[in-house]
This record gives C-alpha cells, sequence and structure tokens, in this order.
C-alpha cells in the first residue's frame, strides 16, 4: 500500500485496524522469550498501539515507526505523555520518557542510528502489506537485526480470494521464505477465529475463518 493510504486512513479517523485493548499473545508470551531484561524494542508500522505503553513498562527504551503524525500525538494525548521533537533526515522524531517515534518512511529508517535492537515486535505489520512490498520490508527488518535479535510477528492467515486486504493473508510458509536463511522459525500460538465474530470482514466478503499466528525469530547467523 502506498504510504499516502495509510496517511489518509489516519487523518480521516478510519482506523478498524486499531486494537483497543492491545494483542493479547503479548502478555501471554512475554514472559518467556528469549531477550533479555529491559530490552530495547523497536515496532515498525506501529500506530497508536496501547502494546507500546505495555512494553515500554518492561523495557529499557521502546523505538517506534509510524507514517502519521496524528497517531502518534493521539498515542500520547491518551496516555497523557509531554513530548519533545528532533530531526533526523527525512524524519520528525518524538521523543517522551523511554519511547521514542520516528514519523516517517520506515523502508527510509537509518540502521547506524538505531542501533541494537533485543526485540523487533511485529504486530500485524507485515499483514498490512501486500505481496509485492513484503519482500522489501523483510529485507528491512533483516538489516535492523543483528545476530541477538529476536523477532515476535503476528500473522493473519484467511483465503485471499475472499477477501482483499488489508490485512492480507501471510502464513508461516512465507515467513520462512523470507527469513529461514537468517533466523530459525517457531510457531508459538496457532488461534483459529470464527468470522462470525469479524462483522467488517464479513461485509467484505471473507467467508472462511482466520488463522491467527504468534511467530519467534531467533537470528541463528551473523548479520
Amino acid at each position: 500500500m502506498e504510504l499516502s493510504y495509510w496517511l489518509s486512513r489516519w487523518n480521516k479517523g478510519n482506523t478498524g485496524f486499531h486494537m483497543e485493548n492491545g494483542y493479547p499473545g503479548l502478555s501471554i508470551h512475554w514472559p518467556s522469550l528469549p531477550i533479555r531484561q529491559n530490552p530495547v524494542v523497536l515496532i515498525p508500522l506501529a500506530g497508536k498501539s496501547v502494546d507500546i505503553q505495555w512494553i515500554a513498562d518492561r523495557a529499557r527504551k521502546v523505538i517506534c515507526v509510524e507514517i502519521s503524525d496524528v497517531a502518534i500525538k493521539q498515542f500520547y494525548n491518551q496516555h497523557e505523555m509531554e513530548y519533545t521533537t528532533t530531526r533526523f533526515a527525512s524524519f520528525d522524531i518524538y521523543h517522551s520518557q523511554n519511547i521514542e517515534f520516528w514519523c516517517g518512511d520506515f523502508m527510509k529508517l537509518p540502521q547506524k542510528k538505531m542501533g541494537d535492537v533485543d526485540l523487533i515486535y511485529d504486530k500485524a505489520s507485515i499483514v498490512a502489506l501486500p505481496k509485492n512490498m513484503r519482500q522489501s520490508y523483510s529485507n528491512k527488518i533483516i538489516s535492523l537485526s543483528s545476530a541477538y535479535t529476536k523477532i515476535l510477528m503476528h500473522l493473519l492467515s484467511y483465503n485471499q480470494s475472499e477477501m482483499n486486504g488489508p490485512p492480507f493473508s501471510v502464513d508461516p510458509d512465507e515467513i520462512k521464505q523470507m527469513f529461514s536463511e537468517i533466523f530459525d522459525i517457531q510457531i508459538l500460538q496457532k488461534n483459529s477465529l470464527k468470522i462470525q465474530n469479524f462483522e467488517k470482514f464479513l461485509n467484505r466478503g471473507l467467508k472462511s475463518d482466520l488463522i491467527e499466528y504468534l511467530l519467534l525469530l531467533s537470528g541463528r547467523k551473523p548479520i
């Protein structure tokens, strides 16, 4: 999807993809993640997810990347947090406590400014992208990883012929094609979600159930 698509949705308040209560799989699996205490966490395509604050309470630093300043300001307002801003290259950078938002195109994120990150949290970010953009996205994720970086990745898989994305259907086999040369891939959770509980998807033509996955990618080769 073009960046203008997501900017338009945030500007119009068309954010049905936002999970008001966060993703429950995060709190379930966080205690067993093979990462150090007080990690540095990178969140691509972050939106205003409540997961950001949940992670920040358990992390040394959270670096979020989001194209929409509307989403970023809504996040800070909802959490009653003051912030300062700086600028680097094409990014406006919002700073507050241990949360940093880089406002701009994730694909242009400067790796040298990020430093080493312990965890990349992809909360339905890759499923926001059509197939022709997912390889470039995965390459960017790999470039931001070290041999010690773990990736927590949330996917949705369904019959793509029944509904246009986003979210797009991405299954673990596709992730293996893109990441398995560098990462070991483990399925932490697999859930069948009844389509009757997703009226917005029913209205868009989806008839079959969704499969929800949570994957853990652990680096096994130097990058």
